[in-house]
């Protein structure tokens, strides 16, 4: 088990903070590459995905010390 858990509702609640600038969930959603099922399943208490978790992380800008277990996913550039 272990020592620390995220605190969902407080994640939930930084991103509507910021979200409130003018984008709809939808928009968030496309803007982090998330799933937009990510945002419901925070809002009903749920933890995120590993990688959603990450990327959320990093657009919020909390991904301090962090960064040597986070990479840039990869894309296509054909």
């Amino acid at each position: 088990m272990s020592a620390y858990l995220l605190d969902v509702p407080e994640l939930y609640r930084r991103l509507d903070v910021r979200r409130q600038q003018g984008l709809t969930w939808r928009d968030l959603a496309a803007l982090v590459d998330v799933s937009p099922s990510t945002f419901s399943r925070l809002a009903d208490g749920k933890r995120p995905d590993a990688d959603a978790l990450v990327s959320l992380l990093v657009w919020l800008d909390l991904d301090d010390g962090l960064s040597y277990v986070i990479k840039p996913k990869e894309t296509d550039h054909a």
